[in-house]
This record gives C-alpha cells, structure tokens and sequence, in this order.
C-alpha cells in the first residue's frame, strides 16, 4: 500500500504545521531488526519508507518502534524514534510520522486540513446517554428485559 508522510518533528522538536515539510511519498513496510545486523543493540520493529528510484526502491526514511497515537480525520500519526549521528555517535530521538493511505496511481492528497481535526476534537459529544469513559456509552440497562 502506498501513503504519504508529513514528518511532525525535527530533531526531537514538534514543528508548527507552517513549519511542516512537504509529504513524502512512498510504500511501507514493516520489518524486525534483531540486535548485530544493525546499529540497535535490541530487537526493534521498524517501518521503512521506500521510494520508487528507476527500477529500484530506496528507503527514504525510517521509524523505529512505531506507535499509532492518534487517528486524524484521513490518517494516523505515529510516534516512535529515529537514529540520529552525532559527536558521540548514533543516537535514539522521537520522531512523529502523520501518515495518510493513497494509491500509487493518484493525484497527491489534498493538504491535511488540521483546523478540521481541531474543531472536531473540541465538539462535545451530544448524547444523553451515560458515559462510561471517554467515547464509551453505557449499556442501556431500561432496554432489557427483566425476569
């Protein structure tokens, strides 16, 4: 399945959605890395991004220990850790991917439209049922039949 990710940090930062980078394109898929065939000294699950390059694919990016967090409107954000190279040499930093399915054939998505996602986060649930938690109705015990 092909997607789009709009990468949500940089260098363990959240952007700001101006501040957002264009969305990368691409095929998923998901692998474990077992410790000594990589720069993980443990077994990680790993997502990978790979991008059509002639016949080829390359992996343009990659997602350590992915996680889904939220469920924007047309995607899912997942957070999980990418390696970073620094003086001290490889490290573990928090990335956050907002990844949106799309057929390798398609126009490009529309922008995400994240005053959408606000606003529908903000609506209070109108319902007058009892709420167990949050999203969760209580059975409606009045509708059983009692014996």
């Amino acid at each position: 399945m092909f997607y789009e990710i709009i990468v949500l940090r940089k260098l363990a930062r959240s952007l700001r959605p101006e501040e957002w980078p264009a969305p990368e394109f691409g095929r998923i898929t998901m692998a474990t890395w077992r410790p000594g065939r990589t720069s993980l000294a443990r077994t990680a699950r790993v997502a990978t991004l790979y991008q059509p390059a002639g016949l080829m694919q390359r992996p343009a990016m990659i997602l350590i220990d992915p996680k889904i967090t939220h469920l924007p409107l047309d995607g899912e954000v997942w957070l999980g850790t990418e390696l970073h190279t620094t003086d001290q040499g490889i490290a573990e930093i928090e990335q956050a991917w907002l990844v949106r399915p799309r057929s390798k054939e398609g126009q490009p998505l529309p922008p995400f439209d994240l005053q959408a996602w606000k606003a529908m986060n903000r609506k209070p649930i109108e319902t007058d049922e009892d709420l167990v938690g949050k999203g969760w109705i209580k059975p409606d015990s009045r509708n059983r039949s009692r014996t």
